[in-house]
């Protein structure tokens, strides 16, 4: 058992060198954009659906999306951490199989084009 007798003396801080916590900067994990591309025989629905149900939007912003890919060919619909815009575009592309669309998206790493 320790001396908890009183010595007079401050305890010691621990000297910044000696932390476990690493150094003061910040790290941010680079994000993976999913894109979602238009085509002309996947039904609306089922892209809407796939915003919902896989990337949590809400109707209206689901619409909004679709909307947008539309009028552009294709646009990012996610910024997610590479790991998990890999699970979940497997799993999109998942349902896309199932359902025998052609739909099409990819991952796009930072620092590939758009």
């Amino acid at each position: 058992m320790p001396d908890d007798t009183p010595t007079g003396k401050a305890p010691e801080e621990p000297h910044a060198s000696s932390s476990t916590w690493g150094d003061e900067s910040t790290v941010i994990a680079p994000k993976a954009k999913v894109v979602f591309f238009d085509d002309d025989r996947t039904p609306v629905d089922f892209v809407l659906h796939l915003l919902e149900h896989y990337l949590g939007f809400d109707e209206a912003g689901a619409r909004a999306t679709t909307e947008r890919i539309r009028a552009s060919g294709s646009a990012v619909v996610a910024e997610l951490l590479p790991p998990i815009a890999e699970n979940t575009v497997r799993k999109m592309e998942a349902a896309v199989r199932a359902g025998g669309y052609p739909f099409r998206m990819e991952i796009q790493e930072q620092g590939d084009a758009a």
